[in-house]
């Protein structure tokens, strides 16, 4: 195989297209090992360690688009050119809308349109920060998708904004919904009065979809970025958007997500949302809160989240499988295994959906060992450590780096599947499908045949592998989640209500293994 490096210059796309034109690129046959970046420092360093740097990818510059794959040597390269180029046309007329201008520069755009109040940034890392200024610099409020932005940069944009009376919601944002409108990785929910801030994308569709098959509607929907709640930030974004929130009449019940925060920054937002006459759901998932004012209720999970503000709004919640039907698919699945068959092996596409899972799971499995660890000593990057249950976020920058989020391709994920299937120890793969704007088209229909085969595979050895998944969406998505759910149970595949339900089903197959 050799590598092959296209560039063109002066050609550039966002991160979210760039990601998708990858996805399209990997159908055509013939290449391997597919990545599509523009030339930037930093981009061309992850080419180059990925081995898939040619002499033309070297002399691109950051407003340069490099197309590097791997490909036979007598393959006809003309041929490939003449199919990228024909797989980039769809991508860029299907983005299109003809009734639209297209306008070549953010401050033009600004100036011609002065009554927009929200820019979308996703650009690479170290332009970022710069277009995000020039944004608040007109009176814009952000929403930050790019990462790879120093926290400097981040506490200098969210100082700025506040001073100005703007939002930052980023940088490494994935997902919002502003007014009704879904902003990044998002879904179709109905509105109404709860309104929800989260610095965890994946833990912020989680909820809604939840909230929404309960019949329940939201007011808005405001990330904040991954960092916004450490020490050095201080949750600037958060705090801000709580006050809004506060002053929202048509947002009666605010939730809060996060993964743990620093302890001071707990105790801030404890101290905003302690004197607001508005009720409060509290998630920060692994964090031990006491001593709360009377009007902020603390959920542990997600799932937990959506059912407490239920109850908050007068619903009584009836979307979870009863745990004695949960019993039953786990006693059914520990008579169909082998004796070796003992470990839980988890992968997902969403990491606040992994860290919950690892939660779960490690309320009676023990150790859990993640890329994203409850505790540091069970850090691992392996999808299969011998012996142990894991839980592997494949959206972790590791495994993106130059390749589509999971959300967009499953192209990795379902190696791994496969991978995890084949080792001798694995009793359960637990999977989380998630749906929306910006995700796959269909992604349980692409994980079906793969499912297929792990099972023959694990079958050769023996063993039967039970899978397990989660699909978080609502029926009004676009991909519709009975029908992904409907896919994934055709295919012998135990799909729950919620997230954390999957872990636990996962962990009771476990748990009775080991206790019966």
């Amino acid at each position: 195989m050799k590598i092959h490096n296209v560039v063109r210059k002066n050609s550039y796309y966002d991160s979210v297209t760039l990601m998708l034109i990858s996805k399209q690129l990997k159908q055509v046959e013939g290449l391997d090992d597919v990545s599509v970046m523009m030339g930037t420092p930093a981009n061309r360093v992850i080419l180059q360690e990925a081995n898939l740097l040619g002499p033309e990818g070297e002399t691109a510059g950051p407003n340069d688009l490099i197309l590097a794959f791997r490909a036979p040597e007598d393959i006809d390269v003309q041929w490939v050119i003449n199919k990228i180029d024909e797989q980039m046309s769809k991508k860029t007329a299907a983005g299109k809308n003809a009734d639209k201008m297209v306008i070549h520069s953010a401050v033009k755009a600004y100036q011609d349109d002065p009554d927009t109040n929200l820019v979308f940034i996703s650009v690479p890392g170290e332009y970022a920060a710069i277009e995000a200024e020039r944004a608040l610099k007109y009176g814009k409020n952000v929403f930050l998708f790019s990462d790879n932005v120093s926290i400097e940069d981040e506490v200098y944009l969210k100082t700025m904004a506040a001073q100005k009376g703007l939002l930052v919601m980023g940088p490494d944002c994935g997902t919002a919904i502003i007014n009704g409108n879904g902003i990044g990785f998002a879904n179709k929910v109905k509105s109404g009065n709860i309104g929800l801030i989260s610095a965890s994308g994946t833990g912020l569709q989680e909820v809604i979809c939840l909230l929404d098959a309960m019949e329940l509607g939201i007011s808005q929907a405001i990330g904040t970025g991954g960092r916004d709640l450490k020490e050095a930030i201080g949750a600037a974004t958060m705090l801000q958007a709580i006050d809004m929130l506060i002053n929202d009449s048509n947002t009666q019940t605010i939730v809060l997500i996060s993964k743990p925060p620093a302890q001071s920054v707990v105790e801030k937002i404890i101290t905003k949302v302690a004197g607001t006459t508005k009720k409060v759901v509290l998630c920060f998932l692994g964090s031990v809160i006491d001593k709360v004012p009377s009007n902020i209720t603390v959920a542990a999970t997600l799932e937990e989240t959506a059912l407490k503000t239920a109850l908050l709004s007068g619903k009584q919640p009836e979307l979870l499988t009863t745990e004695s039907k949960l019993a039953g698919w786990a006693q059914e699945a520990k008579a169909k295994l082998a004796s070796g068959q003992q470990c839980v092996r988890a992968l997902y596409a969403g990491g606040t959906l992994c860290y919950e899972a690892s939660l779960v799971l490690g309320e009676t499995l023990g150790p859990i060992y993640s890329n994203t660890p409850l505790r540091k000593e069970l850090l691992t990057h392996d999808v299969v450590v011998s012996g142990q249950h894991t839980a592997i976020d494949l959206g972790d920058d590791q495994f993106t780096m130059g390749k589509p989020h999971p959300m967009i391709d499953g192209s990795l994920r379902n190696e791994y599947i496969l991978k995890v299937a084949k080792d001798s120890q694995t009793a359960v793969l637990l999977l989380d499908v998630v749906i929306g704007y910006g995700a796959a088209e269909d992604p349980a229909g692409e994980l079906v045949p793969v499912i297929e085969n792990a099972k023959k595979a694990a079958a050769a050895n023996g063993n039967t592998l039970v899978v397990v998944a989660y699909v978080c969406g609502t029926n009004q998505d676009e991909q519709n989640k009975a029908a992904q759910v409907a896919k994934l149970q055709q295919a012998g595949v135990v799909v729950t209500t919620t997230n954390a339900q999957a872990a636990r089903l996962a962990r009771m197959i476990v748990d009775e293994r080991r206790n019966g």
